[in-house]
Parts: structure tokens; C-alpha cells; sequence
């Protein structure tokens, strides 16, 4: 545009590229891809800024990419008031399904509000399906295994998680909230990289 400074343009004229090389790349992570190939397809867990996981969602929904976000319900009281609203279940973190590439991980990552896959520079975290069904049955309305919680869990505790998408990994518990449904916030390392989950269900902890 006339009169603009040529760094601006620039700019401007890299982004542009940038824009059409993600959207490009995001054709490869789309169902379409993963109907074609549905062997090679795999779940990861994707790393979003806290309060913009239903933007993300949208999006990935609106290009054709499978995500899954589990909500939950939640209440509280306003001037008296019962306000219901539906939240993510776990915040910050949301399941995609792709055909792993190059091209598939940059056109997601690059999304607006991602931080990343988790995982390090071995590889993303791959999620296994039964998981991935486990999950969606202690949020939806499938028939999800019950698991006593254990309640000498607290601050400081090391344990394994042993249902949802980060089955296997070791963490630290960093707090506790009784309550209905216990819940703690815990913190993983994977491959060097710390991941903080809040509101991880109580019940999905194995003390080590």
C-alpha cells in the first residue's frame, strides 16, 4: 500500500506466506486424510492456552481436523443466582487425530492460541485409542471403569496416572481440591518438558 514503510510490507507479505503455508499444511492433518489412511492415524494431545480451548476447537473443527475436548459441567451462585456452565474438563489440553507428518504437525501448531503437541524432541506423545475410549466414557455418556480414590494422595505425591490421555506418565501432585469428585493438580515432565494438568480427577492417580 502506498506510503506504508517497506518493512512493513515486509512483514506483512511474510505472514501472508506463512498464512498460506499453515493453511496448506493443515489440509494434511484433516479427516479426509485420515479416512484414506485410517491405520496410520494416530491421537495426540495438543498444548492450548488456558481459556481458548473452545476457540481452538472451533477452528480445527471448521478445517475438517477430529478434535475431542471433554467438558464437564459446573455451577456456582451469583447474587443469588445458580449460574450452569460447561467448561473443559481438563484446561489447557486437547485431543487431535491425525496421520502423523510433517506437514499435518506444522498446520495445527501453528494454529492461533497453540503452544504445541506435547511431547519433546523424541516425538509427540502418542495416545492410545483404548485410552482415547476411556476417556470419552468418563465424560460422555459411555461406560467408563469405576476407581476407588485414594485418599492419602496430597501435596507432594508422586504417582502414576492411570486413566485418560496421559496413561503412563509419572507426576507430582501440587494440590488437592476435595470435593464431589476429588480433583489435583499435577505436574508431568515429558522428555525434559513440564506440563502442568489442573483439575486431574483424583480417581486417576496410582500413588508410586
Amino acid at each position: 500500500m502506498k506510503g506504508q514503510p517497506i518493512a512493513t510490507l515486509a512483514k506483512d507479505g511474510f505472514r501472508d506466506r506463512m498464512r498460506r503455508i499453515t493453511q496448506a499444511s493443515l489440509k494434511a492433518a484433516t479427516m479426509k486424510v485420515t479416512e484414506m489412511h485410517p491405520d496410520s492415524a494416530r491421537w495426540y494431545c495438543l498444548h492450548v492456552k488456558k481459556g481458548r480451548e473452545f476457540d481452538v476447537e472451533n477452528t480445527l473443527a471448521a478445517a475438517n481436523v477430529e478434535a475431542y475436548m471433554p467438558r464437564e459441567k459446573d455451577s456456582y451462585i451469583r447474587r443469588g443466582k445458580k449460574i450452569d456452565v460447561v467448561q473443559p474438563a481438563v484446561p489447557g489440553y486437547l485431543l487431535v487425530r491425525l496421520v502423523p507428518s510433517p506437514e499435518a504437525f506444522l498446520g495445527v501448531r501453528h494454529q492461533n492460541h497453540v503452544i504445541d503437541f506435547v511431547g519433546g524432541a523424541g516425538g509427540y506423545h502418542i495416545i492410545k485409542d483404548v485410552h482415547v475410549a476411556v476417556f470419552k466414557a468418563l465424560f460422555g455418556d459411555g461406560q467408563a471403569p469405576r476407581v476407588a480414590t485414594d485418599k492419602s494422595i496430597g501435596q507432594g505425591t508422586e504417582a502414576e496416572i492411570v486413566f485418560g490421555p496421559f496413561t503412563g506418565f509419572r507426576c507430582i501432585v501440587t494440590a488437592v481440591k476435595w470435593c464431589r469428585e476429588a480433583r489435583a493438580s499435577v505436574r508431568i515432565d515429558v522428555q525434559g518438558r513440564p506440563f502442568d494438568i489442573e483439575r486431574m480427577p483424583l480417581a486417576h492417580l496410582k500413588k508410586l
